[in-house]
């Protein structure tokens, strides 16, 4: 199955595709879960027929997500989770973004904790989903970079297994959560997101530590390379605001456009790179691509 595929609206897609995406990591040795790819199938297989009838009528959802003042990526992909677990007989969301005060100071933020119905069991649950270009030996977490080279994989995984899933231990959190009658017993990350390759780069023996073998993958390519490499009747659609989990439909498609009006548009103002893009045959999606400036990652736009 295509994560998030046979959805008409854009909203079920994606939370089809926050559920059954395979997770970007699979780290061992950790106190904490991380959730191999048969959970999430099993996730899924509970939400299906729900996801069905909500695609009939997704009004319940979009009015969720309409309500939400912060519009980043991260919050959305967390709201697509907690109306996820709002539909799941297993799992019962108890708090969401809960923070931790000692005083005045706040310790962090935790994301999700949830009941697990089945065992009677607390779990403190992390979510994050994340887009890394690859630079050099990109077997190493420190290669992987965020579009704007603000993020970097090896510091948020060190920030989720050192700071952010250790959080519930903190005898501060400890004695607010029994104030609310929680006693964490487990805790667990669910990592989603793309990596992204340098161009004609591939294998994997490519891949970093940890790495999930079916995680999601794109190219990054600079725009000479682009021009240099693309045929005249490529089409491209640039993801500026959505669309940067589920495939796009074939009936959604819009025409795109080629390589060099892609980049007049760039030179216009109207788009600047680094630019996420959907390269179209037939006016499928065929996959997924970061073109960046010619002195990526130097200029760190």
């Amino acid at each position: 199955m295509t994560p998030g595929g046979r959805y008409q609206h854009r909203c079920v897609a994606d939370l089809s595709w926050a559920v059954s995406s395979p997770p970007l990591l699979l780290v061992e040795g950790d106190d904490c879960a991380w959730f191999c790819e048969s959970w999430y199938r099993d996730q899924y297989s509970e939400l299906e027929q729900q996801l069905r009838a909500l695609d009939r009528d997704p009004a319940k959802l979009e009015s969720l997500l309409a309500a939400q003042k912060d519009r980043r990526l991260g919050n959305y992909f967390e709201t697509l989770w907690s109306f996820a677990l709002s539909l799941n007989s297993r799992y019962l969301l108890i708090e969401q973004n809960l923070q931790i005060h000692d005083g005045e100071n706040t310790l962090g933020e935790m994301d999700f904790i949830v009941l697990d119905n089945e065992t009677g069991r607390y779990a403190h649950w992390e979510l994050a989903i994340k887009f890394y270009l690859g630079i050099g030996d990109t077997v190493n977490h420190e290669a992987w970079h965020g579009p704007g080279k603000q993020d970097r994989l090896d510091l948020k995984l060190d920030h989720l297994l050192s700071r952010q899933t250790r959080l519930s231990r903190h005898p501060v959190a400890k004695a607010q959560l029994e104030e609310r009658g929680i006693v964490i017993d487990d805790c667990a990350v669910i990592l989603k997101g793309r990596l992204f390759y340098p161009w004609q780069q591939g294998g994997p023996e490519y891949y970093p530590q940890y790495a999930n073998p079916s995680h999601l993958r794109g190219l990054w390519l600079t725009r000479q390379q682009l021009m240099q490499s693309c045929s005249a009747d490529a089409r491209f659609v640039p993801l500026i605001r959505s669309g940067w989990m589920a495939e796009i439909s074939k009936r959604d498609a819009p025409d795109g456009y080629s390589a060099g009006a892609l980049m007049r548009l760039v030179d216009s103002g109207l788009y600047r790179l680094p630019m996420h893009v959907i390269r179209l045959e037939a006016a499928s999606e065929v996959e997924r691509l970061f073109i960046v400036n010619d002195d990526w990652p130097q200029s760190g736009t």
